[in-house]
């Protein structure tokens, strides 16, 4: 392609020439042709222009919120001549740079190969893509170029923040949920040590304790203490009310960014954990455990949206068929315009589940943007208080979440059911 130099050449060179000729001016010819002569010459070796190709990595598939991403290019030229290149990538709209340029302009010699990178930022948790590059190759005279658009995007995830629970989290008021797999005395599949017994038929070879056959001449074998792993099921209100204040800052974000740093932290005590995201719809991970069980949640955290208005009734009357009697039960919600609340917790409660509710209060979140008047702010901090109590009521073990801090939670007195 022509570019804005190479046309106003040819049309500069082909006015001399012209003029020349009407006025028999041989200067104007002259210099007319020696134009026109170097512009044809120009695009003979266009025909040899840079072939470029370009390659795109990035540091990670998926970062957490505010997490920097580092975005790499190499860049060759397979052709002998060399040229200017052009590049532009394009980034989601939420993201900043921290580092470096997405636009870079260079020279590239034949055969050369040159490398670059930038970073990125992105405040919002979701699912995200870099792409598409626009290449621009041009000629060493800035004559000519070639364009194209690489469609290959490269996606990646931003997975909500994971923070640290405080002590009185963790261990306080229902030891048993919080510190994870205990173990039984029996022997079978396990993590701890138990005893050391004479090797027999069938036995794995791993579980050979070469320092006893060392000592005392026989095969023995270590005894592991089978462990009890409580089933733990999560609860994510991602109804539309729960996008309420800005897009880094509302009930929903908060709650997701709790229920990361609950999974983190029950996962690494060995529990099974499970979430069910609801909102216009149900959307489930199902009970595992593990670093792949974490992923798979911050997965589905990072995919949920505020929509829909799905009572927790409903989501309740559905789950409970498919979990024990007396299992701990986590809800991640503001508690607003679910008129369902009251029956949905009585229903959980009366069939021995021990509930616990970690809740962001949307009244902080409006007050802060100057959404609410002082009065109403008022009244309906009133009402949480009120709610609060009657959850302390039910049994149920309540931690509010303050506005900045996502899980550094407080609990609200309360026993808890069985």
């Amino acid at each position: 392609m022509w570019s804005r130099k190479a046309t106003a050449l040819a049309g500069c060179g082909a006015f001399l020439a012209l003029s020349g000729l009407v006025l028999l001016n041989y200067l104007f010819i002259s210099v007319g042709i020696v134009m026109l002569s170097f512009l044809f010459l120009a695009s003979f070796l266009n025909l040899w222009m840079p072939r470029v190709t370009i390659e795109r990595t990035t540091s990670s598939d998926n970062i957490f919120e505010d997490g920097e991403l580092e975005v790499g290019f190499t860049l060759r030229n397979r052709g002998l001549l060399g040229g200017f290149v052009e590049i532009y990538d394009e980034v989601p709209p939420q993201a900043r740079l921290a580092r470096g340029s997405n636009y870079t302009l260079l020279y590239l010699k034949g055969r050369q190969e040159v490398s670059f990178a930038y970073t990125v930022q992105v405040p919002l948790r979701g699912h995200y893509h870099l792409g598409p590059v626009r290449l621009r190759v041009k000629d060493a005279f800035d004559l000519f170029y070639n364009e194209r658009h690489e469609p290959a995007l490269e996606p990646f995830s931003v997975f909500p923040r994971i923070e640290g629970l405080e002590s009185e989290i963790l261990g306080g008021k229902n030891p048993k949920l919080y510190q994870g797999a205990m173990p039984i005395y029996s022997i079978g599949e396990g993590s701890q040590f138990y005893s050391l017994r004479e090797f027999l038929p069938g036995d794995s070879m791993r579980k050979v304790n070469w320092k006893a056959l060392a000592r005392t001449g026989r095969m023995m074998v270590n005894e592991t203490e089978r462990e009890n792993i409580i089933d733990i099921y999560m609860l994510l209100d991602a109804r539309g009310v729960s996008g309420v204040g800005t897009p880094t800052d509302n009930p929903l974000e908060m709650c997701c960014r709790a229920a990361a740093s609950f999974a983190d932290q029950l996962l690494r005590s060995r529990n099974n954990i499970a979430l069910t995201v609801y909102g216009s719809r149900t959307a489930a991970v199902h009970l595992g455990r593990g670093e792949t069980q974490l992923f798979r949640i911050l997965t589905a955290l990072a995919d949920a949206k505020a929509e829909g208005e799905l009572p927790l009734k409903l989501v309740i009357q559905d789950l409970l068929p498919y979990i024990p009697s007396g299992s701990p039960i986590i809800l991640f919600s503001a508690l607003d315009n679910d008129p369902s609340l009251a029956e949905a917790f009585t229903l959980a409660l009366t069939r021995g589940y021990a509930l616990t509710v970690v809740s962001p209060s949307s009244i902080d979140l409006e007050a802060a943007t100057g959404r609410i008047p002082a009065g109403p702010e008022t009244v309906a901090r009133m009402e949480r208080e009120n709610m609060v109590t009657e959850l302390r009521g039910w049994g149920v073990w309540a931690a509010l979440s303050p506005t900045r801090c996502t899980c550094s939670t407080t609990p609200i007195g309360g026993r808890r059911s069985r």
